[in-house]
């Protein structure tokens, strides 16, 4: 059995488009039986997503809805973990929507038992208008990049497979076996903790690029400077949970300025260039942004739980 978890807040526009490019079982190869999962706190998305489910014909045992207290994202899949049947559990957000047979891609891999997870290949949504759509573009080619050259390519399959190193699952579309892993309540990126949870059981991470999730990306720099901090600024603050045994820290400033070739060679045309030039100070603000955050004001999780990004939805 397949367990689905969609965690989304404020998401009434989107949710019901994720929920059916998973559901629809001709178009994500997904296999009965299956279940899904959808963590919420608002009512409104909660009640697009139920209206999704009953357009689909969904069955109780195939769509559960769980109200979640807005702790923030690490609360609401612990609290989804510990509802979740499958064999295999399946996580993405409710702003996202998955490739076709996307689904039937991400679960392939598992088919080796020494593979504990499988990361999805996140593409952005948006058309390359200006150099925010370009970034968004850029960046998620980038994790794809790292993922193929960190990684081997398993003979005659469409997947690679983590051996002595790997780059760690994307929250977006990410799967793994029914683990009992212990997501801490304030950790900042859920998905680095958990795959490095995973390979510290001894397990292989995965990676199915063929398994596509659409992402819409931040379009104003305040948006920019306020997802980054905190997915980039998540891997500074794992440290402090001692997850880093089998393998040492993935992201930092020093590590990304060695893909500056790959920054610069990226852009198609002359302005695409100076976009890609632009890339490289907003990312030292960016850094230092994390380090004023976790350092001086110890800021970890935001208030409230739950910070929308609102130029994504």
């Amino acid at each position: 059995m397949v367990s689905v978890i969609i965690v989304s807040f404020k998401e009434p526009k989107t949710v019901g488009r994720c929920i059916s490019s998973i559901a629809n079982k001709k178009y994500s190869g997904i296999k009965s039986p299956f279940e899904i999962i959808q963590v919420s706190p608002d009512s409104l998305t909660l009640k697009a997503g139920k209206k999704e489910a009953n357009k689909l014909k969904l069955s109780k045992k195939q769509f559960l809805q769980i109200k979640d207290p807005k702790k923030g994202k690490p609360y609401a899949l612990r609290m989804a973990l510990r509802k979740a049947k499958g064999d295999i559990v399946i996580l993405t957000d409710g702003d996202t929507f998955f490739e076709r047979n996307a689904v039937k891609k991400l679960l392939e891999p598992f088919q080796d038992n020494n593979i504990g997870g499988v990361s999805g290949r996140p593409v952005s949504a948006d058309e390359i208008t200006n150099k925010y759509s370009y970034w968004g573009h850029l960046l998620s080619d980038s994790a794809h990049h790292r993922r193929t050259k960190l990684m081997s390519k398993v003979e005659g399959k469409d997947y690679y497979m983590s051996r002595d190193t790997f780059f760690p699952m994307s929250g977006y579309i990410m799967a793994m076996r029914n683990y009992d892993i212990k997501i801490p309540k304030d950790v900042l990126s859920d998905d680095a903790y958990i795959s490095y949870a995973i390979r510290n059981l001894g397990k292989e991470i995965g990676y199915a690029p063929e398994a596509i999730c659409y992402v819409k990306y931040p379009t104003n720099f305040k948006d920019y400077l306020k997802q980054k901090a905190r997915s980039l600024g998540g891997f500074s603050q794992l440290k402090r949970f001692g997850i880093f045994k089998r393998d040492k820290q993935s992201r930092s400033f020093f590590i990304e300025l060695r893909y500056t070739f790959f920054v610069l060679r990226y852009a198609k045309s002359f302005k695409q260039f100076l976009w890609s030039v632009e890339l490289f100070p907003v990312r030292l603000i960016t850094w230092i942004v994390i380090w004023w955050q976790q350092k001086i004001l110890k800021k970890g999780m935001p208030k409230g739980g739950w910070e929308r990004i609102e130029s994504t939805k």
